[in-house]
């Protein structure tokens, strides 16, 4: 009986006790062009846990390098480079935290060396705790973009049964989310967005399957994911994704027994609604919130302060005081008990937060009042926190202008505007839309130098 004779991709005939698809030639190239295959236990050896724990991607290449698994000395980083498509040069430099990477990067970089799916990449340290060599607006791109995409792998399809579906994944995916949001924070929207929707389908088809208090859980870890997916949506400009995500997460939300999240949902519905100038919607929306039975007094308070914006959006001065002074008095001492970006809401009840929040109330009834206020929220705003920066400052542009310094307003907005074209972040360029219209009867240099960069994003 005659063999049938097959062959390499390269044209060569493969040997008869070959039961590879490749010959001897091809295979060599093959494993100098990938890293090879390694088993489940090396990913769990000491030093490599500890690197992947640290959530430093520098760190967890240079102790894949010196594993044991590939013998002594370790692996030269021409060899990894290689591996990667980057160049020694450039594997240096991320090895080194000196590289700001993408999302799309760290996830080529984990699929090119073999990271199981399963794996849990949990970060721990603090980015304060990084060297001081290294520019602190890359250290934190690593941190937030690099943590979070090797956190996605930890996704898996979806379960055939309860029994198979691990209970940690509810903390994962709520440290992942926090993660996501903290690149969302410093970057903008457009490289997350993609990252949530897929996670937001393994957290459905998770929920699907599981059963009992593990399966309210879950329920209310999907409704977080999409309201988040919700707000990036909005930040991208894609109003008909804002709303679908929304109502997903209030029926979730509903679902679970979460009525923090239900709250919150109506409260950015009423947030929605002010930015569109409907004050009544904005009010009866965040009074709808606020009244949510079983609410937090940490979201009650929140939502306190957008019914005072709404207040203020229709130029009632009594009712947007009578709404503050409730927010304050339930958020007063909220914030400092809790961890930001933990909780939800705990970010947005921060000091600098809600004067931001309280002074886009003055920003249309008393302008002057809103820029000392604004003045003072961003000399107490996070440094991680560049996005929502970019939005108050753009609010401050806003206050000057309708406090009569337009000269002021152009300058403030030439700062937003540099946010904006950083982080592609639609809620800026919205609010410096308002302001080219508020400046266009101002014949000065700065507000021509303003208009124009304004009319060429």
């Amino acid at each position: 009986m005659n063999r049938v004779r097959r062959y390499c991709g390269c044209g060569n005939p493969l040997a008869h006790d070959n039961a590879d698809r490749f010959c001897s030639a091809c295979e060599a190239r093959r494993r100098r062009d990938q890293a090879p295959e390694v088993p489940p236990e090396f990913w769990q050896a000491e030093v490599m846990a500890d690197a992947l724990a640290s959530g430093d991607l520098g760190r967890m290449i240079r102790a894949y390098r010196s594993h044991p698994f590939h013998g002594y000395p370790p692996l030269p980083q021409t060899v990894v480079a290689a591996w990667l498509h980057v160049s020694q040069a450039a594997l240096s430099r991320i090895e080194l935290g000196r590289r700001r990477l993408t999302i799309d990067d760290i996830n080529w970089f984990a699929r090119s060396l073999g990271m199981p799916m399963a794996l849990r990449w949990v970060p721990q340290q603090d980015v304060s705790e990084a060297r001081e060599d290294v520019d602190p607006i890359s250290r934190r791109s690593l941190f937030g973009a690099g943590a979070g995409a090797a956190l996605g792998l930890t996704a898996t399809t979806a379960p055939a049964a309860a029994r198979e579906i691990d209970p940690e994944l509810v903390s994962h995916w709520m440290e992942l989310m926090g993660l996501l949001d903290r690149h969302d924070a410093m970057f903008g929207p457009r490289d997350v967005l993609d990252t949530v929707r897929r996670e937001l389908d393994l957290i459905a088809g998770h929920r699907r399957v599981a059963r009992g208090e593990l399966r309210t859980e879950l329920l209310r870890v999907e409704s977080r994911w999409a309201e988040f997916a919700s707000w990036l949506s909005y930040d991208a400009g894609d109003s008909l994704s804002r709303d679908y995500w929304g109502d997903r997460a209030l029926r979730l939300a509903r679902g679970a027994g979460y009525p923090d999240m239900v709250a919150y949902v109506l409260m950015r519905r009423s947030q929605w609604a002010a930015m569109s100038q409907d004050a009544q919607r904005a009010i009866t929306l965040a009074h709808a919130a606020g009244r949510t039975p079983g609410t937090s007094g940490k979201v009650r308070g929140l939502c306190a302060l957008k019914e005072a914006q709404g207040h203020a959006l229709a130029a009632d001065a009594a009712s947007c005081e009578r709404s503050l002074a409730i927010a304050h008095e339930l958020l007063d001492g909220v914030a400092s008990a809790e961890t930001p970006g933990r909780d939800l809401g705990s970010r947005k009840a921060l000091p600098a937060s809600v004067l931001a929040y309280e002074a886009r109330c003055w920003l249309w009834l008393r302008p002057q009042k809103a820029v000392t206020m604004l003045e003072e929220a961003l000399r107490l705003w996070p440094l991680d926190r560049t996005r929502s920066r970019g939005v108050h400052q753009a609010r401050l542009a806003l206050a000057c202008a309708a406090a009569g310094e337009p000269e002021r307003a152009a300058a403030e907005g030439v700062r937003a505007l540099d946010i904006a074209e950083a982080t592609k972040s639609d809620v800026i360029v919205r609010e410096l839309g308002r302001l080219y219209h508020q400046l266009a009867d101002f014949d000065v240099p700065v507000v021509a130098d303003f208009r124009e960069a304004f009319a060429t994003l």
